[in-house]
């Protein structure tokens, strides 16, 4: 006779069946596994999409203006060089906008035989409350020479500038510069400033400096005069309807397409650009972001089209928010404050980026 033990464990027999004592997962486990692989390789291939926006085409123009004047200068005799800072909020596309550019000069001086002083840009993102020692220690790693011991800034910066001639670095790109400073004191943000204005103007081997930073960097740069003029800081407009309207359709009419999702008509429609243009507050790369993450939810319930309903779960997940707080789903969306709803999002991703205090 069987007793209750042993009826529950031959149903648990059942359900997890054994190969010589290891347990086998069942095929619709496996299957759900598999799909979701597949899905997050995907998505995670969308997110190199890039576009060429206005904003995008603008800092090219200023980064390729001052490496060109710096070579120029350098030749004449002349070290003082200027630089560039793109200022613009959390998803607004900064980083990638850089990165882009970057790639691409990189790629049109690689066989240019006609620049002396170099032409590669070093890029490094400033470590979260970071001190002056802490950022150029952090340039060292990227130059591949980490500090050794205990070293005062004088002894780091001195190493930097070194390793900086030594790789033939003509620009140095800082990004998240707004975590400048140990708790952003006067004191310790002009400490930061003067290190990297001193590499703009250094005797031997002066490097352009290109930024990108939140708008909480603009009293940052705004706290040394000099080095604002030699920067002429640039700021991100959000977009609009009007003016980006067709842009952003363009680039998600792509993204779908390179997903196998089929749009049934809602790029098409005014209101729903709008309200997507809204949701993002105004930021091209929150939007694009939000579009995958759409792609994501349609695939997952193993749909080939996309509707709105996608688009307000996506929004739901990334914002934790009910219904009527929902773009895509209020009818009065366009009073919602997507604004704050957005920075209470950012506020909880900053916490990942802090050093222990």
């Amino acid at each position: 006779m069987m007793n209750a033990h042993t009826e529950t464990s031959d149903a648990i027999s059942e359900m997890v069946p054994r190969v010589s004592g290891v347990p086998q997962v069942s095929k619709e486990a496996k299957a759900t596994f598999e799909k979701s692989k597949e899905i997050a390789a995907l998505l995670v291939r969308l997110e190199d999409h890039f576009e060429e926006t206005e904003n995008y085409r603008r800092f090219r123009t200023r980064i390729f203006n001052v490496l060109s004047m710096r070579e120029a200068r350098l030749r004449a005799g002349k070290s003082e060089l200027k630089g560039a800072v793109l200022i613009g909020p959390a998803g607004a596309g900064k980083s990638r906008i850089a990165k882009e550019i970057i790639k691409e000069h990189n790629t049109l001086t690689e066989h240019a035989g006609d620049w002396q002083f170099g032409t590669r840009i070093l890029s490094v993102i400033v470590p979260g409350r970071s001190t002056v020692k802490e950022s150029l220690n952090a340039i060292l790693v990227e130059l591949g020479h980490p500090a050794r011991g205990r070293r005062d800034e004088s002894y780091l910066a001195n190493l930097v500038m070194e390793y900086l001639k030594e790789s033939r670095i003509a620009a140095l790109h800082l990004d998240e510069v707004q975590d400048s400073g140990r708790y952003k004191t006067k004191d310790s943000v002009e400490a930061f400033l003067k290190v990297f204005r001193n590499m703009m103007q250094h005797k031997d081997w002066p490097v352009c400096l290109i930024m990108t930073a939140t708008p909480e960097a603009r009293h940052v740069v705004n706290l040394d005069e000099p080095l604002r003029r030699r920067l002429r800081p640039m700021e991100m407009r959000p977009m609009t309807f009007e003016d980006d309207g067709e842009t952003l359709r363009e680039t998600l009419m792509q993204i779908f397409d390179d997903a196998g999702i089929v749009d049934p008509g809602i790029l098409s429609l005014e209101e729903f650009m709008r309200i997507l243009i809204h949701a993002s507050v105004g930021r091209f790369g929150v939007a694009v972001e939000m579009s995958i993450e759409a792609i994501g939810e349609c695939l997952r319930a193993g749909e080939g089209v996309i509707d709105m309903g996608h688009f307000a779960d996506a929004y739901e997940m990334r914002m934790d928010c009910d219904d009527e707080l929902n773009p895509f789903v209020a009818e009065h969306w366009a009073a919602i404050d997507t604004l704050t709803a957005m920075q209470r999002y950012e506020e909880k991703r900053k916490v990942e980026r802090r050093r222990p205090k």
